[in-house]
């Protein structure tokens, strides 16, 4: 299957199950994996054949903004149900990273993976 990747998004935004994790923004890395048929597009040469990477990065920025999660786990479960909802994929794979998680350790970050079908 082909794949589609948006990788190492930067959003910041305001998620934590701390309630101090909400008073500031902080930077939240994404990498998403969409798998699709990209035969049509690959000999079309039209857009409108393909998932258009700027809606897409427009939709997972804005959903992973609208409001505050608790868990990354949850905003991650949204994000794969609307980019199935929106674009002609069969598989989503979504990485968030939260580099700044409040874990006493020595990490470079955290990360959820969730893959999902429609």
């Amino acid at each position: 299957m082909d794949k589609i990747r948006i990788l190492n998004l930067k959003i910041p935004a305001k998620h934590g199950a701390y309630e101090f994790e909400k008073d500031k923004e902080r930077l939240f890395e994404l990498d998403i994996e969409m798998h699709t048929d990209l035969s049509v597009p690959g000999s079309s040469d039209d857009l409108k054949d393909t998932v258009n990477y700027d809606e897409a990065v427009s939709l997972i920025t804005e959903t992973f903004t609208e409001k505050e999660y608790n868990l990354i786990e949850a905003v991650g479960e949204t994000i794969c149900n609307r980019l199935l909802q929106q674009y002609p994929i069969q598989k989503v794979r979504i990485k968030i990273r939260k580099p700044h998680a409040p874990i006493m350790a020595n990490l470079d970050t955290v990360e959820v993976e969730l893959t999902r079908k429609p």
